[in-house]
């Protein structure tokens, strides 16, 4: 899993598309131009871009990009972590951390009546808020919401006090969340906490990504539902995409791999971009 591994025209290894290849790829990068420059007897002041390489994008980007971005002055941003050579994203997903909690009263197993469930009151509202979340296009261009965590109980023989629940909700330019939550938390008996809240990438109009479209020829824009560092562009009003080699989807699995020919497409387009 962690022992890169060439095989059938793919590296294989956690990590080689999500997103060690982009970060060889940049470095690269920047060496062939940084070398040209010297041969001009110019400097790396006179380079027309930059590399800024981060770490933390996996645990929310905060001390990276985001903090990054404040000493940042650019037109232009290419996050190399997404989308495919044939496909530039110019949007993202916003994506808000949700939790429920539920509280009951306990009492011995045995006496289930003496008491309230609280595992059970969530799964009552829980099940009004799935229908919240019902919308399904072919394109899925729509909020979305993951139950993903569940933490309640404590002994098989006790009714349980407190239960709580997180969801992992993804949302578009058409949904007003803060109204949408204030509507779900009058339907339901407990209480909705928003642990996290990010906006939708929206990369905006450029020359730069006109030029990109015009050196690859067959690329098209498009969205993807994930969210990356690329949200924190428009904080500062950068405009930008998201890019990237191809890899068939496979980022944190235990198939991840790039496929090699990819990163060298990629390559000649930014070469010929920068």
């Amino acid at each position: 899993l962690f022992d890169p591994v060439e095989k059938n025209g793919k590296l294989y290894g956690r990590g080689s598309l999500d997103d060690k290849y982009a970060v060889a790829l940049s470095l690269v990068l920047l060496k062939e131009h940084l070398e040209n420059v010297r041969k001009q007897n110019k400097g790396q002041e006179d380079l027309p871009f930059g590399v800024l390489i981060t770490g933390d994008e996996e645990t929310g980007g905060f001390n990276g990009a985001k903090r990054s971005l404040q000493e940042v002055k650019a037109d232009f941003c290419i996050a190399l972590d997404g989308g495919g050579v044939h496909k530039i994203v110019v949007k993202e997903k916003g994506l808000l951390k949700l939790k429920l909690v539920s509280k009951g009263k306990a009492a011995h197993g045995a006496r289930p009546w003496l008491g309230e469930n609280a595992i059970e009151k969530l799964i009552e509202d829980y099940m009004k808020l799935r229908t919240y979340f019902e919308q399904s296009t072919p394109d899925h261009w729509h909020r979305t919401s993951n139950f993903s965590v569940i933490h309640a109980g404590k002994s098989h023989n006790q009714v349980p006090d407190y239960a709580e629940a997180f969801f992992d909700i993804r949302y578009t330019e058409n949904d007003n969340m803060d109204e949408l939550i204030e509507t779900m938390q009058e339907k339901i008996q407990g209480d909705l906490v928003v642990e996290m809240k990010e906006p939708l990438f929206f990369g905006g109009e450029s020359p730069y990504l006109e030029r990109l479209l015009d050196i690859a020829k067959n690329t098209e824009v498009g969205f993807e539902h994930g969210a990356s560092d690329a949200r924190f562009l428009v904080e500062h009003g950068i405009k930008g995409i998201v890019w990237g080699a191809d890899g068939d989807q496979t980022q944190h699995s235990q198939d991840e791999h790039v496929n090699i020919e990819s990163v060298y497409t990629l390559y000649r387009i930014l070469d010929e971009f920068m």
